[in-house]
């Protein structure tokens, strides 16, 4: 009787180390290893006291060779813990590698903002949940003015800083919730989620005055660079094709205005917003 529950003790303490050598830091298993010491010499005392044939010096012995074995345990559980915080350690920096490798799939070599594949899908989510929650979205198509002269004027290491300083300038104006990328050469185009035709053309407005205060080289009189933008607002039912497309006919009326303008497509697709 008395080994049985002995023996019940032993094998319930084991089930209790090994949980803790998977599972905890080696602090917690000391702590658990001295309650199962605890509990099994509590209860060596009281079968002692109660008159079971067990002997004191067997019941030291017992307890050395449990806490021993505990010990060990211990010292598992700190090198398993060790391995374990090693791994998770290894899963969060592949994790991140990862996140960054897909941040750079997404991104224009040269300026860094995101690229045409990347806006597409930006723009059929945002479409999406436009259509899903009945929030208005604007699109903007901007192009950089006068690129090609200060490619031809200054070369084109000139014209690529042209593009960065251009693409820093109009990405701080737009809204951490705003979408900016490179649409391709000098156009780019930025997505403006839960905001409507006016709103857009108060940001691109904005946009615009950004990018206007960038000094550059100086061709063809000017020594600041300058944009031009084409605003549309998405119509329900719309898919991106349409959306961009009318974007592009406010571009296109912005150009023929003579550049560095806003120019929205309004109700009718008729051009207003003009500076």
């Amino acid at each position: 009787m008395p080994a049985a529950i002995l023996c019940a003790i032993l094998l319930l303490s084991l089930a209790a180390m090994l949980y803790g050598l998977l599972r905890l830091d080696r602090t917690r298993t000391v702590i658990l290893a001295g309650v199962v010491l605890v509990v099994y010499g509590t209860v060596l005392y009281m079968m002692i006291d109660a008159g079971y044939p067990i002997g004191v010096a067997t019941a030291w012995t017992q307890l050395a060779a449990l806490a021993l074995a505990l010990g060990g345990f211990v010292y598992a559980s700190g090198l398993a813990h060790g391995q374990r915080e090693r791994l998770a350690e290894s899963r969060r920096q592949l994790h991140d590698l990862q996140l960054d490798a897909d941040a750079r799939a997404s991104r224009d070599t040269l300026t860094g903002v995101y690229h045409h594949r990347h806006l597409m899908e930006a723009l059929e989510r945002e479409i999406a949940r436009a259509e899903r929650i009945g929030k208005p979205l604007s699109i903007a198509r901007v192009d950089l003015d006068w690129l090609g002269s200060i490619n031809q004027a200054h070369g084109p290491a000139a014209g690529d800083v042209a593009l960065k300083r251009f693409t820093i300038a109009a990405a701080e104006a737009l809204r951490d919730v705003d979408v900016f990328g490179r649409y391709g050469g000098k156009e780019f185009l930025a997505l403006m989620p839960d905001t409507d035709l006016k709103g857009a053309v108060i940001a691109a407005e904005r946009l615009r005055a950004a990018v206007g205060r960038e000094p550059v080289p100086e061709v063809r009189g000017k020594r600041h660079l300058s944009c031009t933008l084409g605003v549309a607002e998405h119509r329900k039912g719309e898919n991106t094709r349409l959306v961009i497309g009318r974007a592009e006919s406010a571009l296109n009326f912005a150009k023929a205005a003579g550049r560095d303008k806003v120019v929205a497509l309004g109700p009718g697709d008729k051009p207003i917003g003009a500076t």
